[in-house]
């Protein structure tokens, strides 16, 4: 007997492979006689509907706590998510990306089925480019490009760790002081790669641990967050054919490590 995700696949006649169908059921995007349904190894029986939505499915769970829009159209609406509050696919079907649940900042959920395959191809193919915040232990000088690989090393109490390996995966990030003293300083971040951890592991790498980084820098319980912030989204829009420059202010945590 068919299989869900198979019969899918037949309607669609190529234009999807079936590893993507098979993201888009376990997110909510797909149908079984009417109803949302995540199992794609589900039997298929003859006359049973099978469909793929267009649109955000409405039985959609929300993501857990306050989410302030900063940027919407018809296509994309843009959260400025807060730290501690999880960016999981699962809950939230039209997300195109992620950032870590201890990373606050800029987060992009598509509208429709057609937006959110469009802006995942642009973060694939490196067209947007993503601007973060972070604070980080000791003073940071000068301007740097850190060019190193990067492996997963395994998991540790619970959680995956990367960390630099010669034989990873390529991993470019560009960082910029702004300010600092003795003891913290403030850089922006630009990942050229987008790797799982790569702001995180890189600065570590240097020896420039972020603040609050409780996997890449162990001695920072005392510390009430991560202080990495996504803060801004640059990216040609494949819909409204402009480009665009989405902005967050920093939040207010930061600035406590630089009294004026």
């Amino acid at each position: 007997m068919e299989k869900f995700v198979d019969r899918l696949f037949d309607i669609c006649e190529g234009a999807l492979t079936k590893t993507k169908i098979r993201q888009l059921i376990d997110q909510g995007y797909c149908t079984l006689n009417k109803k949302i349904h995540r199992i794609a190894t589900t039997p298929c029986k003859r006359g049973d509907r099978v469909e793929i939505l267009k649109k955000e499915p409405d039985q959609k769970i929300q993501i857990t706590g306050k989410m302030p829009v900063v940027y919407e159209d018809h296509y994309i609406k843009v959260y400025n998510k807060p730290f501690g509050v999880e960016s999981d696919v699962k809950k939230l079907p039209g997300l195109v990306h992620r950032l870590d649940k201890e990373t606050s900042g800029l987060l992009i959920e598509a509208k429709n089925l057609e937006a959110k395959l469009a802006f995942e191809k642009l973060f694939k193919d490196r067209k947007v480019k993503k601007g973060y915040i972070a604070l980080v232990h000791g003073p940071f000088l000068n301007e740097v490009t850190i060019d190193l690989p990067l492996a997963r090393l395994g998991r540790v109490q619970g959680f995956e760790k990367f960390g630099v390996k010669k034989t990873g995966v390529e991993a470019t990030t560009f960082i910029r002081p702004l300010k600092a003293n003795e003891k913290f300083s403030l850089v922006e971040c630009f990942p050229k790669t987008g790797r799982t951890h790569q702001i995180r592991v890189h600065l570590s790498a240097v020896d420039h641990p972020i603040v609050g980084d409780l996997l890449y820098s162990l001695s920072d319980q005392r510390f009430e967050r991560m202080y990495l912030h996504a803060k801004s989204l640059e990216f040609f829009h494949p819909f409204l054919n402009q480009k665009m420059v989405i902005d967050s202010s920093i939040p207010t945590a930061f600035s406590q490590f630089f009294p004026s």
